[in-house]
This record gives structure tokens, C-alpha cells and sequence, in this order.
């Protein structure tokens, strides 16, 4: 019966019962989200919110430098025998980096004119070592196929948020930044204790002496650096060339456009360890995961317009936004696509190399911006157009590096 099924209707090809969980676990974690920001908008003051949101903003960037930018390298060496990553590679990352970005954190926040010193910058820092703790062991987790957790943390995170907000506001509280940082270290706090409540044997890495070479963590640095400004540049550079109503409408309609990457981000990383062994000829010719995410792709797109339809007048989703959502909608719909060849190179190619490609990415973006803004001042969202052009054509030709030909042509082959 099962079989037939399965002949019937091939989604059901898509999503297996690690792909449900993966899709089960990234809905959770979107609706949580989504409540938590409406509950912190509905009762925090602006001034407030654009506080905590700084605080948050310098957590992420100092994740990268805490961490050295070593998720990739951690999850590509999860299953190489001999071992070359061991319990040593963590405590000596998290020594080095940790140190580095709380500096960092206390200079961006400095230069944004919030107190260095203080408890909601303490609570930061605090933050910062068990998530890149977490990020670490997360990782290594995902080389070895076991992204459950990994898929989860951030709903965990956004639940215990909520649930902080709902019993401050039925005391009659008052919100502050400082308890909200503080409800985020105790959220943090758990999703470590899960985390290890969870280990089975053989899920940490091995312990042992630090063997990973610091040029390998230098070069993930810059790459992961790069890849954050590059995901972050748009609304950056969007808030700063455009009122606040235009930011606004363009920060809905993104996050909406890019919900269905994200799921399929999530089914993927369920499947790392194949990806690994995805190198020439490894796949014979075929590409099953990049044919079953863009069949998520499309209907997790068809998902979406039924939402809008539905829900579209309770978001608010003016004309505005919408027209930035028809010029998002070819983009984030190649990335449903693309972002399979994104994490197969991140997997099986030198980190220097990533980086030099992600400094290319990076540059033709700002000079997208550039001609856009000079050709229509008003209209800085056309310049997906043109990434949408340039990510199909880079991706199809960087990943023809590690798969020996163009996955484009051979996208339907069983």
C-alpha cells in the first residue's frame, strides 16, 4: 500500500520520516518566532525593542568569532576515520574565540552607544559561551546525520522567550532588555542541558588533544564572516538608503519569501552524510536531494500563497509589500534550488576557496545595489533580478567543480 502510494503521489518521496521531522521541527520553530516578535513589538517600546535587537545582532556576529567559524569544519570531519576533530578542538576554539568576540561584543555595543558594562551586557557574554558551546556540538551532531536538535534549538529558544513575556506580563511587570536577555541565557542554558542529557555513545567528539589546524579555523572565520554580511547586507543596506515604511514592508515580505529556503535548509541537513560522500562521480550521474528540494521548494511556495491569501490582511500586507514579494519570489525560489549546491560545497570544498568565491558574492552584491539605487532610487529590491541571474550561473559552475558536470542537466535523472 505504502508503495503505491508513493508512486501516486512522489512528495511523499520528498519527505521521509527524518525530512518530516526536519519540516516538522523548522514550522514550530517559524511560528514561535513569529509569536515571540509580535509579543515583544505588542509590549515593548521602540526604543526598547531596537536596544534588545542590538544586543541580539552583536550575540550573532560574536557566535561567528566564538565559534571561529568552525560549524563547517566540525561538521565535515564529524565522520573521517581516523578522527580529526576531538573533544580538545572544542575547548581550545572556545578558549581562543570566546574571549576574542566578547572584546568585539563590548566594542560594537560601545559604538552604539550602550553600556559595555553592564548586566544585559554580562548576560550576553554569558549567553555567547554556552551557545557557541552549543553551536559546536550541534555541528558535529549534523556531520553525523543527527540534525534533529540542531533543526529544533532556536523553537526552544523562541517557546521559553514567550513563556518569559507571558508571566511578566501577567504580574504587571514592566519589560526590560536586561530580563530579556536574561530569559535568553536561561533559554540557552536548556538547550545545552538537552543537549547533553541527549548524547548517546559516540555522539561527542572523541576525546583527545586539539588536532584541527589554526589555519583551518582562520580560513572558516573569514568565510563565515563574509556569509553573514552577505545574508545580512540587504535589510543593512535597505534601512540605510530608505524610509522606515518601505524598511518595514521589505523586512515582512523577505522573511516571507525566504521561509521555503529555509525549510528545505532544514530537510538538508538531515542528510549531511550523504552530501559528504557527494563528490565526483559519488552521485553517478544523479541528484536526488537537489530534485526533492526544489519539488519542496515548489510546493512550500504554493503553501505560501495560500497563507497569503488567507492571512494576508491580518499582517498588514499592503501594496508595497507585495510588489517587493513578486521581486523576491524568483530568487528565493532558485535558492530552494541552489542552496542544495550551497551546502555540497560548503561540505566538500577547501575553505579558502569558499572564501574567495563568498568575497566575490559579496562585492557583485554592493555593485547590484549600486546600479540599481542609481537606476531606480526607489526600487532597491529589483536588484534580486540580478541575483537571481548571477547565484544560478555561480552555483551551477562551482558545483560542476565537485560533481564533474552541471547539475542543471541532469536534474531529473533517476
Amino acid at each position: 500500500m505504502s508503495s503505491r502510494l508513493s508512486q501516486r503521489f512522489p512528495l511523499s518521496l520528498v519527505i521521509r520520516s527524518s525530512g518530516s521531522w526536519a519540516l516538522a521541527s523548522r514550522m514550530y520553530v517559524y511560528l514561535s518566532g513569529f509569536v515571540a516578535v509580535f509579543l515583544l513589538s505588542a509590549n515593548v517600546p521602540a526604543a526598547q525593542f531596537g536596544e534588545y535587537s542590538i544586543y541580539q545582532s552583536a550575540l550573532e556576529l560574536g557566535l561567528i568569532v566564538g565559534t571561529l567559524g568552525s560549524s563547517i569544519v566540525f561538521a565535515k570531519h564529524a565522520t573521517m576515520v581516523p578522527p580529526t576533530v576531538y573533544s580538545g578542538d572544542v575547548w581550545r576554539t572556545l578558549s581562543i574565540g570566546v574571549p576574542i568576540a566578547g572584546l568585539l561584543i563590548g566594542a560594537m555595543l560601545f559604538a552604539q552607544g550602550l553600556q559595555p558594562l553592564s548586566q544585559s551586557t554580562a548576560c550576553i557574554l554569558l549567553s555567547l559561551v554556552f551557545f557557541a558551546f552549543n553551536t559546536l556540538r550541534l555541528a558535529w551532531r549534523r556531520g553525523r546525520g543527527e540534525a534533529g536538535l540542531l533543526n529544533l534549538e532556536a523553537g526552544l529558544r523562541a517557546t521559553m522567550l514567550i513563556s518569559g513575556i507571558v508571566v511578566c506580563l501577567l504580574r504587571h511587570e514592566v519589560l526590560t532588555v536586561t530580563y530579556l536577555l536574561q530569559v535568553n541565557l536561561l533559554s540557552i542554558v536548556a538547550v545545552t542541558i538537552v543537549l547533553l542529557l541527549t548524547d548517546t555513545r559516540g555522539t561527542p567528539p572523541p576525546p583527545g588533544a586539539a588536532a584541527l589546524g589554526m589555519h583551518t579555523q582562520v580560513a572558516a572565520t573569514g568565510y563565515s564572516l563574509m556569509a553573514f554580511v552577505l545574508r545580512k547586507a540587504d535589510l543593512l543596506i535597505v534601512a540605510f538608503f530608505m524610509p522606515l515604511a518601505y524598511v518595514g514592508a521589505f523586512k515582512l515580505a523577505f522573511l516571507l519569501a525566504e521561509a521555503p529556503s529555509q525549510f528545505v535548509i532544514a530537510y538538508l541537513y538531515t542528510h549531511t552524510p550523504a552530501m559528504l560522500a557527494a563528490r565526483k562521480g559519488g552521485t553517478h550521474g544523479r541528484l536526488p536531494l537537489a530534485r526533492k528540494s526544489l519539488m519542496l521548494g515548489l510546493a512550500l511556495f504554493a503553501g505560501l500563497a495560500l497563507f497569503l491569501q488567507v492571512f494576508g490582511p491580518l499582517l498588514k500586507f499592503g501594496d508595497e509589500a507585495r510588489s517587493i514579494l513578486l521581486c523576491l519570489l524568483p530568487y528565493f525560489l532558485l535558492r530552494t534550488y541552489t542552496v542544495h549546491h550551497e551546502i555540497l560545497l560548503q561540505l566538500n570544498t577547501r575553505l579558502r576557496l569558499l572564501g574567495a568565491w563568498t568575497l566575490v558574492e559579496v562585492f557583485t552584491r554592493l555593485l547590484s545595489y549600486a546600479a540599481v539605487l542609481w537606476a531606480f532610487p526607489e526600487k532597491p529590491h529589483y536588484v534580486f533580478f540580478i541575483a537571481t541571474i548571477f547565484e544560478f550561473v555561480s552555483y551551477e559552475l562551482r558545483a560542476r567543480s565537485v560533481l564533474g558536470f552541471l547539475p542543471c542537466t541532469r536534474l531529473w535523472r533517476r
